[in-house]
């Protein structure tokens, strides 16, 4: 059976109420708290500019933090790429002749080759 959670947000004197599942409140909440902190911002920035006006800032604001975070981890993902292509091409170019060398060839192998290491 699926349960109902009601998540209250006021801004600017006003009470918006939505209703969702009780197990995705916590982070409904999470969220408008978050841009609530923001049109805050924004209000104590540029005075009392109308709650339209507001809210598209916020939600420029908040889809610009979006797309940083999205190129962050863009840049992260091809960064690691790399290196996991790097270290293949090592592994397929190395001629294991003994159990030795392929001992020798897993010891260079990092435990955790996505960490990222200092450097």
């Amino acid at each position: 059976m699926r349960h109902v959670a009601q998540v209250s947000v006021t801004f600017n004197k006003r009470t918006y109420r939505f209703d969702c599942d009780e197990a995705d409140a916590p982070r409904l909440e999470k969220i408008a708290a978050h841009l609530k902190d923001k049109l805050e911002a924004l209000i104590r920035e540029h005075g009392t500019v109308g709650d339209e006006r507001i809210m598209l800032m916020a939600a420029l604001m908040v889809t610009d933090e979006l797309f940083e975070a999205r190129a962050d981890i863009d840049e992260l993902l091809a960064e690691e790429t790399g290196k996991l292509k790097a270290l293949a091409d090592s592994i397929k170019g190395m001629k294991l002749t003994s159990p030795a060398a392929a001992s020798d060839a897993a010891g260079r192998i990092p435990a955790d080759p996505l960490r990222k290491t200092a450097g």
